[in-house]
């Protein structure tokens, strides 16, 4: 099978560029390599920003379209937010006329954020900010995207993420759990916002590759992607510097002296995936611990 991976020299796509290379597809990248770094794989490699190439030529030879690129990272959103908010409107501005020209089967990475302050089920109503918290910009940009493609006539699966981590994450755009790693393996302080009472999951790569491998070949739908196993920020940062034999030390701050006065945090974000477990043949294979111990 032949896929197109937008934005696949990222985290997430350059994973799942290796399966599907190992597994005898043909694969092509597209990258600018704004928030990332050129991939050593055999496979074709496009240098260049999605809204000013010809990306038609890619997307009409390519049945399966993974649509990765977009602005990623919440300092990222919060430093620029019109800049994120302007570039993922003009990514799906510019590809939505040809998916729906070409009709290829597009598997579109969404994000956790559109949920907001949750609950965090796929078919409940979403619940994001207002307007004058520029962080939601970029959970209003991926949630029109979501509007786009289930608008648009050709075959989708919109793939919410909920922290998705493993070997090779970089820990420059606010990703807690390689920042904390980065911090032990250097024993510098674990930097925890607030009291580190927040409440998240993550999910090891593989295990969200295999999801995505099962999920892509289904009707139009949307799902979470993601582990529902519980850990407090304050517990994560715990388990690092005790698996790791760090001499690091836990600092609390006030993210609003970090990021701004208007700064929100989300107390709890774990995803519900009672449909994920109702359609596919799927357990995740690695805990936290797990998880700690592939990135050290």
């Amino acid at each position: 099978m032949k896929y197109l991976i937008l934005g696949g020299a990222g985290f997430i796509g350059q994973n799942l560029a290796k399966r599907l290379i190992k597994t005898g597809n043909e694969v092509t990248i597209i990258d600018s390599l704004s928030t990332s770094h050129k991939p050593d794989l055999n496979c074709e490699f496009v240098l260049g920003d999605i809204t000013k190439i010809d990306i038609e030529k890619y997307i009409k030879e390519s049945p399966i379209v993974y649509f990765l690129a977009g602005s990623v990272g919440v300092e990222k959103i919060i430093d620029r937010p019109g800049e994120c908010l302007v570039n993922n409107i003009n990514l799906i501005n510019t590809l939505f006329p040809l998916f729906k020209k070409y009709k290829p089967k597009v598997i579109f990475s969404s994000t956790s954020e559109v949920y907001g302050d949750g609950p965090f089920a796929e078919s409940n109503n979403l619940s994001i900010g207002s307007p004058e918290n520029l962080r939601w910009s970029y959970a209003a940009s991926k949630l029109l995207t979501e509007f786009y493609l289930t608008t648009g006539n050709f075959p989708y699966i919109i793939a919410r993420f909920f922290n998705i981590v493993g070997p090779g994450q970089l820990p420059n755009f606010g990703m807690v759990l390689p920042r904390f790693i980065k911090a032990a393996k250097n024993n510098e302080d674990l930097i925890v916002h607030g009291d580190g009472s927040q409440v998240r999951s993550f999910c090891h790569i593989e295990d969200a590759i295999n999801i995505l491998l099962q999920i892509q070949d289904l009707e139009e739908q949307i799902f979470n992607v993601g582990n529902d196993e519980p850990i407090t920020i304050k517990e994560l940062a715990e388990k690092v510097i005790e698996l790791s034999g760090s001499k690091s030390q836990i600092k609390f701050v006030d993210p609003k002296q970090i990021y701004t006065e208007n700064y929100v945090d989300i107390n709890k974000r774990i995803p519900d995936l009672t449909k994920l477990k109702r359609t596919i043949i799927h357990t995740n294979k690695y805990s936290i611990d797990d998880i700690i111990k592939s990135l050290l």
